[in-house]
């Protein structure tokens, strides 16, 4: 393995690409569905056009839904889901997304291109990961 060390490597050399998402108006029985059939803990929660409207976590999950013992049958993503989101574009270096996820306590980042279309998302996980070439 090879240790890259330089800070100018952009956020699409290290995102998350193929991404589980979740479609507006979906029940949040069927986001968890989707969360356990996928083993994944976030969905992005995207509209018809695959702009990106919200994400979906477990904790949202947990404090809205559950502990709220809320009807998840009925219950939409978009009555749950982090709407106000902290996104970057493709452009952004690994380090201004590291200095922003540590200066607004995030664990994930959705990328997303000029038109708010979701194109990836990077992760603490994508970060922990990153500098390692597993070739």
């Amino acid at each position: 393995m090879k240790k890259l060390t330089t800070v100018n490597v952009k956020v699409s050399r290290v995102m998350t690409k193929n991404l589980v998402t979740v479609s507006l108006g979906s029940t949040v029985e069927e986001a968890v569905k989707r969360m356990i059939d996928f083993d994944v803990e976030c969905l992005p929660v995207v509209d018809s056009k695959g702009k990106l409207q919200g994400l979906l976590t477990f904790r949202d999950i947990i404090i809205k839904a559950v502990y709220s013992q809320a009807d998840v049958k009925k219950l939409k993503v978009e009555d749950i889901m982090t709407k106000d989101l902290v996104t970057c574009n493709l452009k952004c270096t690994v380090l201004d997304v590291v200095k922003t996820m540590k200066s607004k306590h995030l664990r994930r980042i959705p990328v997303v291109n000029t038109r708010n279309k979701l194109v990836g998302l990077i992760t603490d996980f994508d970060l922990a990961l990153f500098g390692w070439d597993f070739k």
